[in-house]
């Protein structure tokens, strides 16, 4: 076993810089349709056939929507079509994760990030929970902050990106805005307006990230995605640094709810939208997008209500935050005809509702790029997995039935370089744009998981696999102090038949899809290794470590 790990590792590398989005040889020259004129607004433009699903398409669907495929999962979803799915899913109630705090922990920011841990693995809404992971990279927050003993707070701002999952865009953009641990984040919270004599001014890092991040990018979009260019082919900026020092006026006078003292806040509220202190709220007149303008002498809530409208109807959002949740759930270099077909169902849904994020992610799944890509596509569909959902996709393959509540979170954050809630940057762990350096950036194909997978994390990731394959896999361990046991009793009944586990496993951790090299690796070593927990869990371990469990397709 030993012995195969280190050329597997370099393998894991060198193959995932060739095949991240396509197959192991040089592809050629990205060359992307033209994008069709825009179709009439139907619920999914483009969208596959609705037909019963087969294990393998039942698979593919479960990996870019929820944080992995179980047995059970794919054996339900056969002979559904990929559509009825997504409506169950829709409709069951929310699993809030406030409501999985457990009581009593000294550290409370770990039991944020247990409960987290619980919540990805065993509830059933798991579409809406894997939207609302998307949304946290979009969203985003960091424990980072100093916040992070807040850990009801934190959760509260999950639960927001959670409730509104399925919701409009634009109840969630309010609510994040009010949310007190992005006003704590972004420093909105306790904004005052501007006073020359005291040399005090709006703070402008909600408005530009607001701006920049949650909702038009920095430059004006075709409804495609693609920028539009001014006569002399540069691209058009969205915004000036005049209108961020409007927006951030608009941001004045917030501070947490029944806080007392507005500079010095008695009662902090981290659950609460926070509430607006007008004496401390700029009311000057305020130019902003769309050439909206607000009025003197305005509330700081109307101000804020006609602002976010401002972004909210701006054409940009519907073909940025469409191709960001295309990014994070399908493919990193979606076509310009997948983003025009999302996007123009964002604009406009079949009830004529703008901003529908419960349409949003129908049209994402159920397009025919997200359903059939690698046969569209097969040199620039898919994905790099991130790394934690590689370890949750393990995880919840092999149904572990325990997760100790003192589980060590440190790792998430150190070897996977991924901890909800807790980037490095406003930026998430991840920029969507990133190129990896060498071929992907000579083609111009984005690779965003890149930037936190390097050689040394491959190693590490490795190692957290085998660890949760091997290690903690303990048959005689008992429960309450074990961190993880996966269960494989399914799996040690087939090894009198390995063509058979061999067969289910491919399955359940590649969809289908593994080589005939790795199928011949597993049957030798299952062939080669004595005892039955440890070729099953070999096995394991070498699929999920594989460079084909490392692609999404």
């Amino acid at each position: 076993m030993q012995a195969m790990t280190k050329p597997i590792r370099i393998l894991l590398f060198t193959t995932l810089l060739t095949s991240a989005c396509g197959g192991g040889s040089s592809p050629p020259d990205v060359v992307w349709p033209a994008a069709a004129p825009a179709l009439p607004e139907t619920e999914v433009n483009n969208a596959v056939q609705a037909t019963p699903m087969t294990d393998a398409q039942a698979h593919q669907l479960l990996t870019q929507s929820t944080f992995g495929a179980t047995r059970g999962d794919i054996q339900l979803l056969k002979g559904m079509t990929a559509e009825d799915w997504i409506d169950s899913q829709m409709q069951l109630p929310a699993t809030y994760l406030s409501q999985s705090l457990q009581q009593g922990d000294t550290d409370r920011w770990r039991e944020y990030v247990n409960a987290w841990w619980r919540q990805t693995l065993h509830a059933d809404d798991q579409l809406r929970q894997r939207v609302a992971f998307a949304l946290s990279q979009i969203f985003v927050i960091s424990g980072e902050s100093g916040f992070s003993q807040e850990d009801a707070g934190i959760a509260g701002y999950y639960d927001i990106l959670l409730r509104n999952a399925f919701g409009n865009y634009r109840s969630l953009l309010e609510e994040v805005t009010l949310s007190p641990i992005m006003g704590e984040y972004l420093s909105m919270r306790g904004n005052q307006k501007p006073d020359p004599e005291k040399n005090v001014q709006a703070d402008e890092n909600f408005a530009r990230e607001l701006l920049q991040l949650f909702s038009i990018g920095l430059e004006e979009l075709n409804i495609d995605g693609t920028p539009k260019l001014d006569e002399s082919g540069n691209t058009i900026p969205t915004y000036d640094q005049e209108l961020i020092e409007n927006y951030a006026r608009v941001f004045t006078g917030w501070q947490f709810a029944n806080a007392g003292d507005f500079r010095w806040p008695w009662q902090k509220d981290y659950l609460s939208p926070m509430e607006s202190y007008d004496e401390y709220h700029d009311k000057d007149a305020k130019q902003l997008l769309n050439g909206v303008t607000l009025p003197a002498g305005q509330s700081g809530q109307d101000d804020l209500t006609m602002a976010l409208d401002s972004v909210f109807n701006h054409a940009n959002v519907g073909p940025f935050i469409s191709r960001l949740l295309i990014q994070h759930l399908v493919t990193s270099n979606p076509s310009p005809e997948y983003v025009r077909d999302v996007a123009t169902v964002f604009n406009k849904n079949v009830s004529g509702e703008r901003g529908s994020l419960g349409s949003t992610i129908k049209a994402i799944l159920l397009h025919e790029e997200a359903r059939m890509g690698a046969t569209l596509y097969p040199t620039t569909f898919g994905k790099v997995k991130e790394p934690l959902l590689r370890v949750t996709s393990l995880w919840r393959a092999f149904d572990p039935g325990f997760v100790h509540e003192d589980f060590n979170y440190a790792w998430a954050d150190n070897e996977l370089r991924q901890l909800p809630l807790n980037s490095p940057t406003v930026f998430n762990f991840f920029r969507p744009d990133y190129r990896q350096p060498g071929e992907l950036n000579l083609l111009d194909l984005k690779s965003p998981e890149f930037q936190i997978i390097d050689e040394s994390a491959i190693v590490v990731i490795t190692n957290r696999l085998l660890a949760n394959a091997l290690w903690l896999n303990n048959y005689n361990a008992d429960p309450s102090t074990s961190h993880m046991t996966i269960n494989i009793d399914y799996e040690v009944g087939l090894v009198e038949n390995p063509e058979a586990l061999v067969d289910h496993l491919n399955l359940l951790l590649l969809g289908g899809t593994m080589s005939d090299g790795l199928r011949d690796i597993l049957l030798q070593l299952i062939d080669e290794t004595s005892s039955d927990s440890r070729k099953v869990a070999d096995a394991i371990f070498i699929t999920a470590s594989s460079p084909e469990a490392a692609v999404q397709r």
